[in-house]
């Protein structure tokens, strides 16, 4: 990803839920689901689907950024790359080549959540700071954490 000797950088949002891995998991790998709490996308929690998020267009980046799923062990682990942007953009929109990995533990009362996004360079360091910001993942993890709380009300 990196270029030999660049030092990567990684964002880790961790939190409780209350809910069950199994309708965590849900959350984290359907398409509709994911459509609620992040981007409009085609995901599924298959080693080697080829993905799309959608968001809107910035400058000369259309707005399509997407990967590939390296790992899906259902109720336990996901792992995708996610790559897009421009090189162009300064900021938001800025190309990135990361790689998302969330680990589901069972707990007594529910699920414990951890989201690592690494493989940020100094190149992609623009979208580092936006993402590490509270208007970044943790934002994001909020929007999920909602998104669970209603598909468990809704069971």
């Amino acid at each position: 990803m990196g270029v030999a000797g660049e030092e990567e950088r990684s964002i880790v949002v961790e939190g409780m839920l209350i809910q069950r891995p199994e309708l965590v998991w849900r959350v984290l790998t359907e398409s509709d689901l994911i459509g609620r709490w992040f981007m409009p996308n085609d995901f599924e929690p298959e080693v080697g689907h080829e993905y799309t998020f959608r968001s809107g267009p910035v400058g000369d980046w259309d707005g399509l950024s997407g990967g590939e799923v390296l790992e899906a062990e259902p109720y336990w682990r996901l792992r995708y790359s996610w790559r897009g942007g421009s090189h162009e953009l300064p900021g938001f929109g800025r190309y990135i080549d990361t790689i998302l990995t969330w680990t589901l533990s069972p707990l007594p009362n529910g699920t414990h959540v951890r989201l690592e996004h690494s493989g940020f360079t100094e190149d992609s360091a623009p979208v580092f700071e936006i993402m590490n910001s509270e208007n970044g993942w943790q934002a994001v993890i909020n929007r999920f954490a909602k998104v669970v709380n209603e598909v468990a009300e809704d069971e």
